[in-house]
């Protein structure tokens, strides 16, 4: 499976500046392929390298950046054969909602580790009627106030209050159910693109357990290993208990259906068919520390 992030929010609010930084910053020496659809705002130098259903820009870090030119699920495809990333980032373009893109990552069997929005503080209130720019904040499950430098403390206060108000207002629900996708929202605040690492915290943690060891690789995150015994209800039952300052679940869990691999992200919560696999129920729970 591999672990993407979607980044979404209105023309110019910086989705792009953030999605370079965050991939050179938090994921030195993991090849992370960032796709952007917007290629015209991806200011950086690059070896172009032009495939079937994309234009693949390599980025320092060993990133790669891509503007898509066909169907996006033919384009991940060929990025993942040829490449084989460790790390999906993409950002949808500013005029776009992100629910069809996760559905898409879905279906190429990847895990969503989060649906970040970033939103313009200094702005927001010029396109805050905007449909589009409620919809992509209410389908996301992590906001970021970019640019609070410019727009004053007083401001970027009331626009987190205001933020949370739309998140309620316009979160995902599903169709049939009428639940919420996501179950609640983190809010950030940026300056030039820069978030905290807690976002990114835990993204490999399946992948790092080694005997079931503390392999938190944030010095102000901590894991620590649960072994449900009743399968994917149990699980279901532990999530719904968690507190926020839980930003991160991985792990699988055996049901009778089979095993599962078990992604919560910041309230959002993913259960994909793993397989055979033998070994025991397991889920690491990411923390922030106190």
């Amino acid at each position: 499976m591999l672990p993407s992030f979607v980044i979404t929010g209105f023309l110019g609010s910086g989705k792009t500046t953030l999605l370079i930084n965050s991939a050179k910053k938090h994921f030195k020496g993991k090849k992370v392929a960032v796709i952007v659809n917007e290629f015209g705002e991806v200011g950086v130098d690059g070896k172009v390298l032009q495939n079937t259903y994309s234009r693949v820009m390599e980025l320092p870090e060993g990133c790669i950046c891509c503007t898509l030119h066909a169907e996006f699920e033919k384009s991940l495809a060929e990025i993942r054969e040829k490449y084989n990333p460790d790390l999906l980032m993409v950002e949808t373009s500013g005029a776009s909602e992100p629910f069809p893109i996760i559905l898409s990552l879905q279906n190429l069997a990847c895990t969503i580790e989060g649906i970040i929005c970033v939103v313009d503080s200094a702005n927001f209130y010029s396109y805050r009627e905007d449909p589009t720019a409620l919809h992509q904040i209410g389908g996301s499950n992590i906001v970021v106030l970019n640019k609070i430098d410019l727009a004053g403390g007083e401001v970027v206060e009331e626009l987190e209050k205001e933020i949370k108000e739309i998140w309620e207002n316009y979160r995902v629900r599903n169709a049939f159910t009428g639940e919420s996708i996501f179950e609640r929202v983190a809010v950030y605040r940026s300056e030039f693109g820069n978030i905290p690492a807690e976002v990114f915290s835990g993204v490999f943690a399946v992948e790092r357990v080694s005997g079931f060891k503390d392999h938190s690789h944030e010095h102000h995150a901590e894991s620590e290993v649960v072994y449900p015994e009743g399968g994917l209800e149990e699980v279901e039952r532990f999530l719904d208990s968690l507190g926020e300052d839980v930003v991160r679940v991985k792990g699988i869990v055996k049901d009778e259906g089979g095993a599962y691999l078990v992604n919560y992200s910041f309230g959002y919560r993913d259960f994909a068919p793993l397989g055979d696999y033998l070994g025991r129920s397991f889920l690491v729970v990411i923390k922030r520390r106190g």
